[in-house]
């Protein structure tokens, strides 16, 4: 079901990708014809009197949503069937199909239909299909029903924007419900967090596409969503004025936090990771030495070897927003000197340094999505140097890369700066942590920022696999959760989620934590504390204004070792 006028992009994109290997294949064109007529103007003049829809119409004019990408129209798609359909319009908003329309597309025994344009439909064409009619919904249906899509997160200052791909049922939102997604609301701009929901959730169609496929699709016949959330629509001028002023404190806020500083550490709990499925459990965390001006650490990975702990961390200059890759290791007694080894550092950031063991061989899997690659690094045990191997999979826009063996498979699983967002999640599979990697057949397979983005290796506990996610919700790194994966094959990803982790309000970070890894009775974390060190901000925009070259990196209260240490002089105890 689409416009007669052409075929939008988000349109076009959701078919693209259930049509590019044969997934499925488009029979029919349902055209609308009729664009929705506008209100007259006794109406018009008794809603201007109401303060009813002024200010929406004007911004309507000056931004319309018909601009942005997902919204623009290009030509309908040749060789296709075409049929254009009127609905009669019953009541104020409801449009059904009439007989003769709904005979003929039964004729053509489709499996499915999208909804894609038409008004709010209901009756006999919602069983037309084999598997029913197909809308997105915009909005989480359990807080939001009707509309704008997008907008009224943005007003009630709601940190998520939901989608729902539903199979249509006569009530308004009210359908079945068969895919969702969670996606980060952009509070500075509607137009932009349309275009985000939007650009985030096209793949919605092919995960229903591939249950089909594989018989896991039952849910296409549960209940339908028994939602009361209220039902929304355009805002009256009131609510404009509100909308605008939450832009404006969102702006405010924006600004503010961008300035502040967000210092991270590392700590060591002498546990195992699968301790932190008890929702009982209160770590006790032994956090790092490391207090150097300028810079901090994050992103703790242990090594997988024996003896006194060595974790592989980011550590970030301030100044530059470089990360490199670091070792840091514990000191044997308590009041000792942390010692700090840079181990990689390419010239570009570079952080989530994750590890791992193969054949004896120690791996690292640094995130350096500035190289638009995903690069393999292999410590040489002679020289003790960290080499890299080579460059797993090319011509990617990947962050926090994670490895690991499942089966007779191995699994490589990241997030993304662009495309889908740091809220979605893409699996390869091989059947060597070397490669050639292929692509999941559902990438992305998840779409849900409250706990997609990797944070930490998988682990093993009474026999199921459990992997950390970043719960990014309130804010980045704000907070983790643990999924357990229920189910992985080349067709099939999913997982549920079984414990959320917020950081200790008490403790010395209580503004975030993002990294849970491990190796046997060992277990390390981050903690993230806001900063506001006003001489260091002014110096770095000082620095920024004027051009000049920032400082690198330097060390006062830990002990540098490597080879490092001879040209930073002998290192400063504290």
């Amino acid at each position: 079901m689409c416009s007669a006028s052409g075929l939008s992009d988000f349109s076009r994109r959701c078919i693209e990708n259930i049509t590019r290997d044969g997934l499925a294949e488009p029979v029919l064109l349902i055209l609308d014809e009729n664009p929705p007529k506008p209100s007259g103007l006794t109406a018009k003049l008794k809603k201007s009197l109401r303060l009813d829809g002024n200010l929406w119409y004007l911004q309507s004019k000056l931004f319309p949503p018909s601009q942005i990408p997902a919204y623009r129209l290009g030509p309908l798609p040749a060789g296709i069937e075409r049929i254009t359909c009127t609905p009669e319009r019953k009541g104020k908003w409801s449009e059904y199909f009439t007989a003769s329309d709904i005979e003929t597309i039964r004729t053509h025994n489709l499996d499915f239909i999208l909804k894609f344009a038409f008004g709010i439909t209901r009756g006999e064409i919602l069983k037309s299909a084999c598997y029913g009619v197909w809308s997105y919904h915009h909005d989480d249906e359990e807080k939001y029903r009707g509309g704008p899509p997008g907008f009224w997160e943005i007003a009630k200052g709601d940190p998520v924007t939901g989608v729902l791909l539903q199979r249509l049922t006569d009530r308004l939102d009210g359908g079945v419900v068969l895919k969702r997604c969670k996606i980060a609301t952009n509070p500075l701009s509607y137009r932009d967090n349309l275009q985000r929901i939007h650009q985030c959730s096209w793949h919605m169609v092919r995960w229903v596409c591939l249950d089909i496929r594989a018989g896991r699709a039952d849910y296409l016949n549960d209940a339908p969503s028994r939602t009361e959330a209220p039902i929304y629509r355009a805002p009256n001028d009131l609510q404009m004025v509100r909308f605008w002023a939450q832009l404006v404190f969102g702006w405010f806020c924006y600004k503010l936090t961008n300035q502040r500083i967000d210092e991270w550490n590392v700590g060591l709990i002498r546990k195992p990771q699968a301790e932190f499925l008890n929702a009982e459990f209160k770590p006790d965390i032994e956090w790092s030495a490391y207090r150097e001006s300028g810079q901090m650490v994050a992103d703790p990975f242990l090594l997988p070897v024996e003896g006194r702990p060595r974790v592989l961390v980011e550590e970030l200059n301030w100044s530059t927003e470089n990360g490199r890759i670091s070792e840091l290791r514990w000191p044997e007694t308590a009041g000792q000197t942390t010692t700090v080894t840079p181990l990689i550092d390419e010239g570009l950031h570079m952080s989530y340094p994750f590890t791992f063991e193969h054949e004896g061989i120690l791996y690292a899997i640094p995130e350096c999505s500035r190289a638009n690659a995903i690069l393999l690094y292999r410590l040489d045990p002679q020289s003790g140097t960290w080499q890299r191997a080579r460059t797993l999979i090319d011509k990617i826009d990947a962050v926090d890369s994670t490895v690991f063996q499942y089966g007779d498979m191995w699994w490589l699983m990241h997030s993304g700066e662009e495309g889908c967002g740091p809220w979605s999640l893409y699996l390869w599979h091989a059947t060597s942590p070397f490669g050639p990697w292929e692509p999941h057949a559902a990438n992305p397979v998840k779409t849900d920022i409250s706990g997609t983005r990797p944070a930490g290796n998988v682990f093993w506990h009474e026999g199921k696999l459990y992997r950390p996610a970043q719960d990014g919700r309130v804010s980045y790194g704000g907070a983790m959760c643990i999924n357990r994966i229920d189910e992985l094959s080349k067709q099939v990803f999913r997982e549920t989620t079984v414990r959320r982790i917020q950081p200790d309000p008490n403790g010395p970070y209580p503004d975030g934590i993002h990294t849970l890894s491990g190796f046997k009775e060992w277990c390390v974390v981050d903690g993230k504390k806001h900063r506001w060190p006003i001489v260091f901000l002014l110096r770095r925009l000082l620095a920024k204004r004027l051009k000049l070259k920032h400082p690198g990196f330097a060390y006062s209260a830990v002990r540098l070792t490597g080879p490092e240490a001879v040209s930073h002089g002998a290192a400063r105890k504290r």
